[in-house]
């Protein structure tokens, strides 16, 4: 088997398992808060994610980037990631509540809840983004993922504890949002055990330092758009949806459908080294194309089969007040194919220093997102709210695989030419 074929196993079992777990918490909390509460825990997490946006300032994404390319030294780029953890929650112990005491949400939590829920929320994931950057840089797909998997499982047990012992849901939500440190902190502690790194901080030099900055900065702003093209819709469908649940309905249609990104992120996160590390190139441009056509095949499927049952299937498996998330999780599939194309391509222009091509192709798709849903304001409902989305993730893929094209010999026929070789490729894959 070859290494990018192993990595490309290994990440999407273990990251797999990862994940489900997280699909389980989701399936936990929407059932015990219905569709009103769960939005509140979905929406606060979009928030604090803006907090995690800036005050990480995207050095995780350098640290995969240089600590696959053996530029910077991992026990340096650990050490870093703790000292700016540690300043990233005194920042947000100080300007957090400058937020929350002026915002303005529909909640029985007072705003002191929602900074401590916010400060969990920060230093969490980004000890966890840090640390599993970390462990996927050197290939380790396993550890992190049995760590995050199996406290997830913990998480789920500690909160049928709390439903059976009637607990309140502001205590559901606090132990959710803590839950995230205590992940962090294991991933931390395994990373250092894992490869016996002594506990002092050695940091790099000046020069790295900067090069570190330099890089992550131009992948900041193109998160951001990214970021605001993923989720935007939420702030307008709270604005203008009004009716009860359609908040919770919408962004569990949302997560629901972004979660089918979970494998092209793994592939991803196995792509972007490969490219960084400069190994195998052709390898996998080949892999991009090749799994974009079976993701075709997949969501058509998909979609075939939402179609037929989904109306009935999500009531069952979410709870009754989750009834008209169907119709938006119906529309958004087409364009959640374009994301995991996209995602591929965006780990393909990253590992080749080209994040430009990214950020134009996130401001795109957000001006695109910006105009239409203005101009269909007066009209606006979480059907118009999906079908706009769709179209933006549209020309968001589309414009990454014209820059695709011109960079490899590659052309729009290797997507649609299918063969059946592209399924025995992961037969190979995953029996070898």
């Amino acid at each position: 088997m070859t290494s990018v074929n192993k990595q490309l196993k290994q990440s999407i079992i273990w990251r797999g398992f990862y994940f489900i777990t997280l699909l389980l918490i989701n399936i936990v909390l929407s059932r015990f808060l219905k569709a009103d509460g769960a939005g509140v825990v979905f929406y606060l997490s979009n928030l604090f994610s803006i907090g995690v946006l800036v005050f990480s300032a995207n050095l995780d994404g350098g640290v995969t980037y240089f600590a696959s390319s053996k530029t910077i030294e991992n026990e340096k780029l650990a050490s870093l990631a703790i000292i700016w953890t540690l300043i990233i929650t005194l920042v947000s112990f100080f300007t957090l509540p400058l937020y929350f005491n002026n915002y303005d949400f529909d909640l029985k939590n007072n705003s002191a809840d929602l900074t401590q829920f916010g400060i969990y929320y920060i230093v969490g994931i980004l000890l966890t983004n840090f640390f599993t950057a970390l462990f996927y840089s050197v290939g380790n797909f396993v550890i992190p993922n049995v760590i995050l998997g199996v406290t997830n499982l913990l998480l789920i047990g500690l909160i049928y504890f709390g439903v059976n012992t009637n607990a309140s849901a502001s205590e559901i939500m606090h132990d959710y949002f803590q839950f995230l440190v205590f992940q962090g902190i294991l991933l931390l502690l395994a990373f250092y055990i894992t490869y016996k790194i002594l506990p002092v901080i050695n940091l790099p030099n000046w020069t790295d330092f900067k090069q570190l900055l330099k890089y992550s900065s131009i992948s900041l702003i193109g998160n951001f758009l990214f970021f605001f093209v993923y989720r935007l819709d939420y702030w307008f469908v709270k604005a203008w949806c009004i009716h009860i649940g359609e908040l919770g309905n919408y962004i569990q249609a949302s997560k629901l459908s972004q979660m089918l990104l979970i494998i092209p992120q793994i592939l991803a996160s196995s792509i972007f080294p490969q490219i960084a590390s400069g190994y195998n190139k052709d390898e996998i441009v080949n892999t991009i194309a090749r799994l974009c056509r079976i993701f075709s095949v997949v969501f058509l499927v998909l979609f075939f089969v939402i179609l037929g049952i989904g109306k009935f299937l999500f009531p069952l498996i979410f709870g009754s007040s989750f009834s008209t998330m169907y119709l938006p999780m119906l529309i958004l599939l087409p364009g959640i194919f374009c994301l995991c194309c996209s995602s591929l391509l965006s780990a393909y222009f990253s590992g080749r220093k080209q994040n430009q091509i990214n950020l134009y192709a996130a401001s795109l798709a957000l001006l695109v997102m910006l105009v239409l849903t203005f101009t269909l304001k007066s009209s606006y409902s979480i059907i118009v709210a999906a079908s706009i989305s769709s179209i933006a993730y549209f020309i968001e893929t589309l414009f990454c695989f014209i820059h695709f094209t011109k960079n490899e010999t590659i052309n729009w026929r290797t997507l649609f030419y299918y063969s059946f070789d592209d399924w025995l490729w992961i037969k190979r894959i995953f029996i070898k």
